[in-house]
Parts: structure tokens; sequence; C-alpha cells
């Protein structure tokens, strides 16, 4: 048996829900993997984690990847989310309606280089990273709030949620999305490094495998999904566990899961990631990287790549 461990960029909470079952019903133990899930850790990234060999897989993006410098190391094997899932709240009442209205601006964004996105968003609204100053926050609900920030990273099944209970609305705030300038990045997926998974193909064959088939039994069964997740997250109130657990179905059942199916590691993700780096960095998109390995999501079984639930 070969314990495999998985980072997570958050708390146990339904945004994991496929990995989560994979683990706590053990769907790797017959192919001879047993799967451990583990949370957030602000002192160390996912991506750093998977590099230093704290972990074996990471919940990561093409854009953590860009990030870490070191992308050459890593290849992106699963996406269940195939849409961003980022957002971008500023208060109207600051004079803030477009993103050019953000220079001279603090923006929040959570630690450990997680603002591509944001980066080539406002590059492309004309504003250089010299325009406005990042503030790296844990809470960037709180942040905004509490005017610590005028503008600040959020997702759509999570802070912008609390941001609208704690406002009481969402009138006062303006939300800039990526996609409307061009700039979307994927926020989740699945990442190893290159080596591991060419010195242990059978074991991310069965990794891969139990994660679709935990994503596959999430979205058919989403009161058991939900009822795992309330146990390990017992701070978050079940009404709040099932939004964002259809939050995230919304996101998977879309993009390449329409035309391929559950877990596509679309190269497109890849590729603006790329293009996002080379237009902030001022240099050409270079062919085929081979950062995307998707050997392992086509050799999984066909009942856990559907495109309906």
């Amino acid at each position: 048996m070969k314990t495999i461990r998985i980072r997570l960029l958050w708390h146990p909470q339904p945004q994991f829900a496929g990995y989560l079952i994979a683990e706590h019903e053990g769907l790797g133990l017959d192919a001879g993997v047993d799967i451990r899930c583990v949370p957030l850790d602000f002192a160390k990234g996912p991506i750093a984690a998977v590099l230093d060999g704290d972990v074996s897989f990471a919940v990561a993006s093409p854009a953590h990847m860009m990030e870490s410098g070191r992308a050459d190391e890593l290849v992106f094997l699963l996406a269940i989310q195939q849409v961003s899932s980022l957002v971008y709240p500023a208060r109207r009442s600051l004079g803030i309606e477009r993103p050019r209205d953000l220079a001279g601006r603090r923006l929040g964004v959570w630690p450990g280089r997680e603002d591509l996105e944001l980066t080539w968003m406002l590059h492309r609204a004309g504003l250089t990273q010299d325009d406005y100053e990042r503030m790296a926050v844990n809470d960037t609900v709180s942040a905004i709030l509490e005017a610590k920030v005028d503008c600040a990273q959020m997702t759509t099944y999570h802070e912008i949620h609390h941001l609208e209970h704690a406002a009481g609305s969402l009138d006062d705030f303006i939300i800039f999305r990526a996609a409307d300038y061009g700039a979307s990045l994927l926020k989740d997926g699945l990442v190893a490094r290159r080596d591991f998974v060419e010195a242990h193909p059978e074991a991310t064959q069965s990794v891969i495998n139990a994660v679709l088939a935990g994503w596959t039994k999430a979205f058919h069964d989403l009161d058991a999904a939900i009822s795992l997740t309330v146990r390990l997250r017992p701070d978050m109130s079940r009404l709040e566990q099932e939004g964002q657990l259809a939050d995230i179905r919304a996101l998977a059942l879309s993009g390449a899961t329409l035309s391929e199916g559950l877990g596509y590691p679309d190269p497109r993700h890849m590729e603006q990631a790329l293009r996002a780096m080379a237009e902030i960095e001022g240099h050409s998109v270079p062919d085929d990287p081979g950062l995307v390995d998707t050997r392992f999501w086509a050799a999984a079984p066909e009942a856990v790549r559907s495109s309906s639930w």
C-alpha cells in the first residue's frame, strides 16, 4: 500500500468534495494507494509543497505552475472546474467603475503568488504592476469591509457570498471578472511533479481514477457529499456547504467537460497561463511546452469521465 498525499488549497470543504470522498471512502485502496488530503498551510503554498516532496499531488492551477518559476518540473493532470471562479469586487462609492480606476489603489490578494489572473486583467486594462499596491491578506472579505483594501480577490463559491451577507447587499460593489477582458485563468486543477509521474505511473493512474470516481460520486449524490464535508468542516453551515457544492458543480459542468468529459486537463488552460506570462513579461509564447499530460485522464474508466450527471 502506497500512501499518497494531496495538498488542498484551503480547509476541507465542498470545493474539494471529490478528493475528500476518494480519501474517506478509500477509493484507491483496491489499486494499492491510500489517499490522504492535506489542508492548507499558509507557510508553504501547494506548488512549493509538491516541489519540495512534502506531497505527491496538489490542487493547483496552470497559473500556479507559471508563478512558481519551475513549471518545467511539473505536469497538469486534471481540471475539475473548467472556468475561472475568481471575481474582484470594488466599491463604487470610491469612484471605481472600470479596472483602470484601480490605479493608485490597494488590492487584496491571497498570500503565496495567486494573482496572475488579476495582474493580467489589469495589464490588459493598461496598468503596470507599479500602478497599484498589492496587499497579501488571508481574509479578503474582512480586508475590503474594513477599508484596508479597495478591491479584493474572491471566489464565486465562497468569499463573494460572505461579502454579500456581511455588507447586506452587493449594491455598492462593482464586480470585475477577468473573462470580460479576455484574461480568464483556471483556478483549481491537479498538479504533480514530473519525475514522480514518470517514476510511479501506476500509482498516478490509481489516484486519477480514484479522484474522478470521487467527483462523480459527489455530483451524482450531493447529499452524501455534503454529509461528509459537514462532518469535516462543522464551522460552515449545511446551507452554505450545499450552496458551495452547487457552485462547484456549475463550474465543472462547462467548457471541456461538455465536449470531453469530467476532469479533462484542457491544454487551453495552460495556453492561457502561458499567454498571460508572455504578455506581462513581454516575451513570446513557447510552442508546446509539454506541461499538460492527458494520458492518465484518457486511461481512466469511461464511467468517471462523463459529461453530465
